[in-house]
């Protein structure tokens, strides 16, 4: 249980709206969704099977979508709108550390996936230059690019510094991924790529493509800049996002497999030719791109654990700041090592997908709604549940609430307990089965 002043603390959210339409807001989301996990999506077309892996696609997507929904629903029910406050909500103490759980997963993973990303890109690269020798090996290369590129720019207080770099590598993914959609095909096989119904790792390469998918830890934030803060509004906006990104990760999945079939690696650049002028060029947009994309993963969880341990960014002394700057030595060099030691970048992908985003779209999100909104499910042990009305409608009864005003949205019911229902076991069984299933594969490997 909650103390009073905790209780205030979750509660101490803005209820200010932003300037955004839905269109804007759903392109916040894209932004969000889109990032180097789409390179790994062919490569999951593979290990699902490539019929099955292109209906996990678009499951995947319309499961997104609802997940996005029913947060936000959530967190109105209860008038909260940080993704860990609701989350505590539903679940104590218990939904807070499984929320930070998943996303320390999800971003330590995601930093250790960007440095075997950068080595394997920029070994080509530099092997292709210098030649093959000690100081051009992957170990070298990513202990060179880490220390040397990334080191730095993880001693600021906030992301504020590197907010416009960020902004400037966000325009390299599309360049990308357009290099890719233009020279994948020229380097097809003579023999059409098999198509098999299912892979031989379904649950891992589901966990891969939920990954791609993953942008519920923003989804509270990007709700808040809609200007008409309806659930209609909300809806449209992750309708529009879910739907771009769907197309896009279909167009480019299918492309991408069609020329490389069988052999399609994790890290797709991997699969072009080092002589290739264009994928060199793609190779080094996402060497710079991932490199001023670590930061964004690593703050959020290096600040968790110095919160934890009693050293809050925003109140740091003096006498703390040799602590903080040795947590963030310590961090960083953990995902140092681990990508010097682990080089299966598919591994990794589909480690993070299980481990995380499992939990982060589907398992929580389905808990969440059955614990705070469902009529089908109550427990007195949660901290904020309301029985819902007759309608079902996801409105505060506080007439003064900005969110509600005007507001005649509701869900159908059974029907969105059913499907949290289904949320809840897909994320907690790919949690369970797909993260035991990814382990056993590495280490027979």
């Amino acid at each position: 249980m909650f103390s009073q002043q905790q209780q205030q603390r979750l509660r101490s959210m803005s209820h200010q709206g932003g300037n955004s339409s839905p269109l804007g807001a759903g392109f916040n989301v894209v932004n969000t969704m889109i990032g180097s996990g789409i390179l790994a999506l062919p490569y999951a077309l593979k290990e699902a099977g490539f019929y099955f892996g292109i209906f996990v696609l678009v499951l995947v997507a319309f499961l997104t979508v609802f997940s996005l929904n029913t947060l936000v629903y959530s967190g109105r029910r209860v008038g909260l709108y940080k993704y860990e406050t609701v989350s505590a909500a539903a679940l104590g103490q218990s939904g807070y550390y499984l929320l930070s759980f998943a996303l320390s997963v999800n971003s330590i993973g995601s930093c250790i996936s960007y440095l075997i990303i950068v080595g394997d890109i920029v070994t080509s690269l530099v092997q292709t230059i210098f030649g093959v020798n000690f100081f051009t090996t992957r170990q070298a290369v990513i202990v060179v690019a880490a220390v040397g590129f990334t080191l730095p720019l993880l001693f600021f207080r906030t992301l504020e510094p590197l907010v416009k770099p960020s902004a400037l590598s966000v325009f390299c993914l599309p360049v990308i991924v357009l290099i890719v959609a233009i020279r994948g095909p020229t380097y097809a096989l003579p023999e059409p790529a098999p198509t098999p119904v299912f892979g031989p790792s379904i649950l891992p390469a589901f966990g891969v493509i939920a990954f791609a998918y993953s942008c519920t830890q923003t989804c509270f934030q990007n709700y808040q800049t809609l200007k008409t803060r309806t659930l209609a509004a909300w809806g449209k906006a992750t309708s529009y996002a879910t739907a771009l990104a769907a197309v896009i990760y279909l167009a480019f999945s299918i492309v991408s497999y069609k020329s490389f079939g069988l052999g399609t690696q994790p890290n797709l650049l991997n699969n072009f030719s080092n002589d290739d002028v264009l994928a060199n060029v793609a190779r080094v947009l996402l060497a710079f791109t991932l490199t001023l994309t670590y930061p964004m993963q690593f703050y959020p969880v290096r600040d968790l654990l110095a919160e934890y341990l009693g050293m809050p960014v925003e109140t740091l002394t003096r006498s703390q700041k040799p602590i903080f700057h040795g947590l963030t030595l310590a961090l960083f060099a953990g995902t140092l090592v681990t990508a010097l030691v682990v080089a299966d970048l598919g591994f990794v992908f589909k480690l993070i997908g299980t481990a995380a985003s499992s939990l982060l779209v589907f398992g929580l999100p389905g808990v969440i709604y059955l614990r705070l909104v469902s009529p089908y499910v109550w427990s007195k042990s949660c901290q904020y549940s309301v029985m819902a009305n007759e309608s079902t409608a996801l409105l505060l009864t506080d007439p003064g609430h900005v969110d509600s005003d005007g507001d005649a949205d509701s869900i159908p019911e059974p029907c969105t307990s059913a499907i949290s229902g289904l949320l809840l076991v897909l994320g907690f069984g790919v949690f369970v089965i797909g993260t035991w299933t990814s382990i056993r594969e590495f280490v027979s490997s």
